[in-house]
């Protein structure tokens, strides 16, 4: 598999990403009419976006004017937050909000080039927030646990997955995987996907315990787990159990196949160009690739795992 390029994108400073229930093959039939099947997939776009980017920053962004669609949302917040103006924007907020934790965490990604660095700012805006977020009550026993149901602490928890994902790009797994886990014990629904980052750490460490315990907590089926639990054990030497989780990723996921084909000739990145630049179509090859991206460090640690697994599925019934 083609490593990744791991330089810091200038550009893109947050990342749009569907909703889980969005149309598996973006469409429900074809008799549907077209303009209505694309008006409902925007509608899901739009909800993500308010959800994880914060629709008040937005509505800064645009001078207080109301947003009367999903198109306008959408291409909105791509100029503010993943263009050339995305730190001038991101002070702008601030001016007006000395405490938009969203603004001044893109201030951090966009105002540094050095991994290092930004980490440092990163713990700083962290030990702020929690220090404003302990004085305002809201790590009592009523709200940890459902964080992200919580407006006011929604922008905090997308700066510990920034601060996690930042980890992960200096190889610093295990404090990673701290607060993968920290994010999973505030919000248990698990909005923001940090039990797919850290069950992938978990199998790069081989920690069979924490993955099991993991996979206990959830249980249903899912691509992002089963394809790590597959590596996992092909790591530890298992491989009766390691194909067990290939064939429910097999069954799961249409395109498993194809992406191991893909992976195991070592055209990881070719295919990348096929994926619609919003975000990726669940249990379809787009969230394998999606996953191989985001995840590099466990597949390039195992990389004849993929020679196993193409083997495997060709013979799989």
């Amino acid at each position: 598999m083609k490593k990744k390029d791991e330089k810091k994108d200038e550009n893109q400073v947050l990342r749009i990403t569907p909703p889980k229930n969005a149309p598996k093959d973006g469409k429900k039939n074809a008799s549907e009419d077209e303009e209505v099947l694309v008006r409902e997939c925007l509608e899901e776009i739009y909800e993500k976006i308010v959800s994880n980017l914060g629709g008040d920053i937005l509505m800064k962004m645009n001078g207080d004017k109301d947003i009367n669609n999903p198109e306008e949302f959408l291409a909105l917040a791509n100029t503010a937050f993943n263009g050339k103006d995305s730190l001038k924007n991101a002070k702008k907020i601030l001016e007006k909000d000395p405490d938009n934790l969203d603004a001044a965490s893109v201030v951090a990604y966009a105002s540094t080039n050095s991994l290092n660095k930004l980490i440092d700012k990163y713990k700083k805006l962290i030990a702020e927030a929690e220090k404003k977020l302990e004085q305002d009550g809201y790590f009592g026993e009523d709200n940890v646990g459902k964080f992200w149901l919580i407006l006011e602490t929604r922008p905090y928890m997308r700066l510990l997955l920034s601060y996690a994902d930042t980890l992960v790009e200096c190889g610093k797994m295990r404090l990673a995987v701290e607060v993968f886990e920290k994010m999973i014990g505030l919000c248990e629904m698990d909005n923001l996907g940090a039990r797919y980052r850290a069950m992938h750490i978990y199998a790069y460490l081989e920690d069979e315990e924490s993955a099991l315990k993991l996979l206990k907590k959830y249980p249903d089926d899912d691509t992002q787990m089963l394809l790590p639990l597959s590596v996992l054990y092909y790591k530890l030497g298992d491989l009766k159990k390691s194909a067990k989780y290939l064939k429910k990723l097999r069954d799961l996921n249409e395109g498993t196949l194809e992406f191991f084909e893909e992976a195991d000739e070592n055209d990881f990145e070719s295919i990348m160009y096929n994926i619609n630049p919003i975000g990726y179509r669940p249990d379809t090859i787009e969230e394998l690739i999606e996953e191989g991206s985001e995840n590099f460090f466990l597949f390039d640690s195992a990389s004849s795992y993929f020679e196993w697994g193409l083997s495997k599925l060709r013979t799989m019934k």
